[in-house]
């Protein structure tokens, strides 16, 4: 159905990569948007114009280009894909919003918050182009660039949730990605953008191995293995209390989110796990050849200010506590001498500062 459709994805990293290597291997016309600088893998990728996946999906394909040129990524294109992190947002959005127009679809992936803040930084624009806006959950797999044109597939996800802003086109936006996606990864409806931004498994997975192992992954940075060597019983039963507020903050909202476990196997495979502990050593897990996260890396400073600090704040907006988001974000913020508050993701830099809860549920 998408033989029409132009594509875009801006983005150049594991996530990005792999979304061009999965369009490219249905034969439909993709740029590539390089947001930072020409880096050897850049210019490589330019000339060659062909990206790969390997591992648990094996595809591959030609692109239409790679470029640095915003208007000539997202000029004529019908569907666009920003893959990039939480903090890469504000400067991505604001150089595409000057060339949108009527009938695109824009999804964010993952897209924490990142629907509210398109909308927002539209309105500031004054743009008024008629769009739909979508964002996942997460990432529809867990991989790595290996190679500068082939991102390892280590775990696909079977299953993954899509919302879409307005619901009108939620269905249009469906059957485009699972389009893309078919044979490997199915997509199916969430029931609002904020649904989908309070049910990212990063909020749960990545905070606690870490700051609960911060000296042994400061001594051994390139080995220390986040979810083999970071999750114990103990850490697990911590991390089940976060998860638990995380499921509170929702229903306070009226929002009915999925559980981190629930989502674990309906992404890589039920069995009869109990805890993330024994997930993460089953065989359903991805996790078992992931290495490398330091104590300064994007499980803290990407998390934790762009997750954890919009839900403690929605979660006070809803008249309750948050004290095991709230103890995480101390503490990261004092281990790493950053306000993780004041530069996080606020309801105010969203455009959601002042609003009651039904009026922000209303938005998403």
């Amino acid at each position: 159905m998408s033989e029409s459709l132009n594509f875009a994805v801006l983005g150049s990293g594991n996530g990005g990569r792999a979304f061009c290597g999965q369009i490219a291997a249905k034969g439909y016309p993709v740029i590539m948007y390089e947001p930072l600088e020409e880096t050897a893998d850049y210019l490589k990728l330019r000339e060659e114009k062909q990206m790969l996946l390997s591992g648990d999906i094996s595809v591959g394909g030609n692109l239409r280009g790679v470029t640095m040129d915003m208007k000539e990524a997202v000029g004529d294109a019908d569907v666009i894909y920003v893959v990039v992190p939480s903090f890469a947002h504000p400067p991505i959005l604001s150089k595409m919003i000057p060339y949108l127009r009527d009938g695109q679809h824009v999804i964010i992936v993952p897209g924490n918050y990142g629907g509210f803040l398109l909308k927002k930084m539209m309105d500031d624009a004054g743009s008024r182009a008629q769009i739909s806006i979508s964002g996942t959950a997460t990432l529809p797999y867990a991989c790595r660039i290996s190679h500068f044109n082939t991102v390892m597939i280590y775990k696909k996800k079977f299953q993954l949730k899509i919302a879409t802003s307005p619901s009108e086109a939620s269905q249009t936006v469906i059957d485009i990605t699972n389009d893309v996606f078919d044979g490997h990864i199915k997509f199916i409806a969430g029931s609002n953008l904020l649904a989908i931004d309070l049910d990212n498994v990063n909020y749960t997975l990545h905070p606690f191995p870490l700051l609960l192992n911060y000296g042994d992954i400061e001594k051994n940075p390139d080995t220390f293995r986040h979810y083999m060597d970071g999750v114990t019983p103990l850490i697990s039963h911590q991390m089940k209390k976060m998860d638990d507020e995380r499921l509170s903050i929702g229903k306070a909202l009226g929002l009915d989110l999925t559980s981190t476990m629930d989502q674990l196997k309906m992404y890589y495979g039920q069995n009869e796990a109990q805890t993330y502990y024994e997930y993460v050593n089953s065989d359903e897990s991805p996790y078992k050849d992931i290495v490398g996260h330091n104590v300064r890396s994007r499980y803290i400073t990407e998390d934790v200010p762009c997750l954890h600090v919009p839900a403690i704040e929605l979660a006070h907006l809803a008249g309750i506590k948050a004290p095991v988001a709230e103890l995480c974000v101390k503490l990261c913020s004092m281990l790493h001498d950053v306000d993780y508050v004041s530069e996080g993701t606020t309801l105010a830099r969203l455009g959601l500062g002042g609003k009651s809860v039904s009026e922000i549920v209303a938005m998403a």
